[in-house]
């Protein structure tokens, strides 16, 4: 008990040094940190509709294919760029702990996809991120089930237009975007959109829909944008919560080792 509290703990430091560049969870009508225009919608649900499978991308491995090559079966498609520094690392992230917990068998029942948004990357960052990420899933996944693709900006915005996906390029070469991943059906008709952190069970559901071809009404629970943050004002609470943060996590951790220290010792009394 007490070793796995200090791997979190680890965990917790690992993603506390990570650069600051805030990830923002909020209802869409009351976001005041972004950009003018975030009051409009970045995510609009095309239930029903179908993506382009001719549209082509780079894989991993620098192969072009088109979406249709490899959308068989059911699919997970999670808009990202792979160089984000905050949320879509954690999608990534929440996305292969989630595969790890699913139902359905990777390649058996489903496929996955990371789609770059950023013409800029490259088949050798998106090999990089997958490297990274398929660290994250069970032995004996199939690393061939999740596809990490790249494109022109043309495909991309095809793609993304026809999720109903925005997103918005700023100034320091980074991305305004929220985070939603999209369930297809083998035919490219979308099912459903998954918010959140990515609950295995959501996504279950969302691939029993896509095995029926069969849309369903998606649970907003919030949306997360990922943007930067004007960080001349807001380093010092940045600073303060991830205080905050470490010295809950080491109160928890003491009271939990004093604990088992005082119920080995009356054990050990007992035996006595």
């Amino acid at each position: 008990m007490v070793r796995s509290g200090v791997l979190y703990l680890a965990v917790i430091l690992q993603l506390l040094s990570l650069p600051f560049v805030a990830a923002a969870t909020a209802e869409q009508d009351e976001v005041s940190e972004l950009p003018r225009d975030i009051n409009r919608e970045w995510v609009t649900e095309k239930r029903g509709e179908y993506i382009p499978l001719d549209a082509k991308f780079l894989d991993e491995h620098g192969k072009e294919v088109t979406l249709g090559e490899i959308i068989d079966r059911p699919t997970l498609i999670l808009p990202i760029y792979f160089y984000c520094p905050s949320s879509c690392s954690v999608n990534l992230a929440n996305m292969a702990v989630a595969m790890n917990r699913l139902s359905f068998d990777p390649g058996d029942d489903y496929k996955a996809i990371a789609l770059s948004f950023s013409h800029t990357e490259t088949p050798e960052i998106a090999s990089q991120a997958k490297r990274n990420y398929l660290k994250l899933t069970f032995d004996g996944f199939p690393a061939e089930e999740w596809s990490f693709l790249t494109g022109s900006a043309e495909e991309i915005k095809r793609v993304t237009d026809s999720l109903g996906f925005r997103f918005k390029r700023i100034d320091d070469e980074t991305f305004v975007h929220p985070s939603a991943m999209i369930a297809v059906a083998a035919d490219g008709k979308i099912i459903r959109y998954v918010y959140g952190s990515f609950i295995s069970g959501d996504i279950d559901i969302a691939i029993s829909s896509a095995r029926e071809g069969i849309p369903i009404l998606s649970v907003r629970r919030f949306l997360e944008f990922c943007f930067n943050y004007d960080t001349s004002g807001k380093r010092a609470i940045y600073q303060n919560v991830k205080v905050a943060v470490l010295i809950f996590f080491a109160v928890v951790l003491v009271g939990v080792s004093i604990y088992y220290r005082k119920k080995r010792r009356r054990g050990g009394g007992r035996a006595r």
